[in-house]
């Protein structure tokens, strides 16, 4: 499956996790671009169990990905790289860097996301990013609704 620009794999990302259950729970609220003072989340999610969960997404560049979910682990849960397929699978060859990252690695395979590698959990590093993240999730659920 290729795509034609990061906006259009964050898009059929989020078509996805919406059409179907996620392995983070059957109603994850999203929202997209998290800002912070490291950078932009590409998509944080929260589930029903309150855990935020961020997603970095890129065409190419995994490493930089890698180090951008490695840093939203400062706010997150769980943090994730989201890659197209043969991206992944040849990040998926350093997976050691992943691990040692706690940092997942996931791809959209059509309709289905798959999850190469599942985040590691652990507590937000800073709780105050957490708070405002969750509400940025809570505020774009109700302009949805």
């Amino acid at each position: 499956m290729a795509f034609e620009s990061e906006e259009a794999l964050v898009q059929s990302f989020l078509d996805v996790i919406s059409a179907d259950a996620t392995p983070w729970g059957d109603n994850l609220k999203t929202a997209r671009e998290f800002d912070y003072l490291r950078g932009r989340t590409d998509v944080v999610g929260l589930s029903d169990s309150g855990e935020l969960i961020a997603f970095e997404a890129k065409l190419k560049k995994w490493r930089v990905a890698l180090n951008q979910a490695y840093r939203n682990t400062c706010f997150a849960n769980q943090s994730y790289v989201l890659l197209p397929r043969a991206v992944a699978e040849r990040a998926f060859a350093r997976l050691h860097e992943f691990r040692r990252r706690r940092v997942g690695l996931c791809y959209l395979d059509g309709e289905k996301l798959v999850i190469l590698l599942d985040a590691q959990k652990g507590e937000p590093l800073q709780p105050w990013l957490y708070e405002r993240a969750s509400k940025l999730i809570e505020e774009s659920q109700k302009s949805v609704a």
